[in-house]
């Protein structure tokens, strides 16, 4: 059996869509386990109706904690030999869990083609691998460098017993990579199919998301712990720090222009983690002689833009 963790907040209008995508599965087996973390809409009452209609569906409420917290607890009372997270804004193909169930019978987690999508359904991007399967070291490179495994715990099956021990951070940024990054991890073999896929939908207005467009210091907290396991896994490809560094440092150009005391403190921070990590940052033979110069020049408080070096606070001003 298929756990299926569903967090839900203030989609109520939407939940229809995935709940009906479940009905439609060419695999039946599933416990559908319905979190509502303290929505405010008709979420409650849709999750109410939709369990009165299918026996395989749990339905819990939790005063608003987070979309962590909510699979945390999912996981806690999860049933199934495999486990499954879905956002509930979100859509999957008709033979998903069947065609993940197998691609996991001879691995630990399987993985599928993520298709991102905007409210239209017009493709914005895509996270595809051909049919392989992949060692712990090679997933976590495709997962570290952003290329061909998306971050998030969706689109992919778990055996529980590989995540049972593991839970998801309570930050409103970067939960999901590093919780799937602990599973591939521990995982000796991770299967990657093409032949179906999870349509997220990057919908401006869905609670769930929202969180990852405001800057917050748990982007530098998540930023550490992903440096920390890139330094003490030394056969990843060098690739996966660079990435890091430079996802931080595209946050922190973000901001040009808006000045504020969090994003001064939010600034200050991600320097620190430059000076920090000088030594790992200046050892990538990723980053080029241009780059080095530009992130030293960071460190000591100026930002280089445009062909000018400039006092980090009159930049931001």
């Amino acid at each position: 059996m298929i756990s299926v963790i569903i967090p839900i907040y203030n989609t109520g209008k939407l939940l229809n869509r995935i709940l009906q995508n479940i009905q439609e599965q060419s695999y039946k087996d599933l416990e559908i386990i319905l979190i509502n973390d303290g929505s405010t809409d008709e979420s409650e009452q849709e999750c109410q109706k939709a369990a009165v209609n299918d026996e395989r569906i749990r339905y819990f409420y939790q005063e608003n904690a987070g979309v962590s917290s909510a699979r945390n607890y999912g996981m806690r009372i999860a049933k199934g030999e495999y486990i499954a997270f879905l956002d509930s804004d979100d859509e999957i193909d008709k033979e998903y869990f069947e065609q993940l169930l197998i691609a996991c019978k001879n691995a630990d987690i399987a993985v599928c083609s993520v298709v991102v999508e905007s409210d239209d359904k017009k493709e914005l991007s895509r996270f595809e691998m051909k049919d392989q399967i992949l060692t712990s070291i090679q997933a976590l490179n495709q997962l570290l460098t952003r290329k061909g495994i998306n971050s998030g715990p969706c689109a992919k099956l778990f055996r529980k017993k590989i995540i049972e021990d593991l839970y998801f951070h309570d930050l409103k940024i970067y939960e999901d990579i590093l919780f799937v990054k602990d599973a591939f991890k521990k995982a000796e073999k991770i299967s990657v199919i093409n032949s179906v896929a999870y349509h997220y939908y990057q919908n401006a207005g869905s609670a769930m998301h929202s969180g990852q467009k405001n800057l917050s210091l748990d982007i530098i907290n998540a930023t550490e712990q992903l440096l920390n396991f890139e330094k003490e896994n030394k056969q990843l490809n060098p690739e996966c720090i660079y990435i890091t560094f430079s996802h931080l440092y595209q946050y922190v150009q973000s901001l040009r222009g808006k000045y504020s005391e969090e994003n001064r403190i939010f600034i200050k921070e991600a320097r620190k983690i430059f000076c920090k990590n000088y030594k790992m940052l200046i050892n990538c033979k990723f980053f080029t002689k241009k780059e080095v110069i530009i992130y030293s020049l960071f460190i000591f408080g100026w930002i280089y833009e445009g062909g000018r070096v400039r006092k980090v606070r009159r930049w931001n001003e």
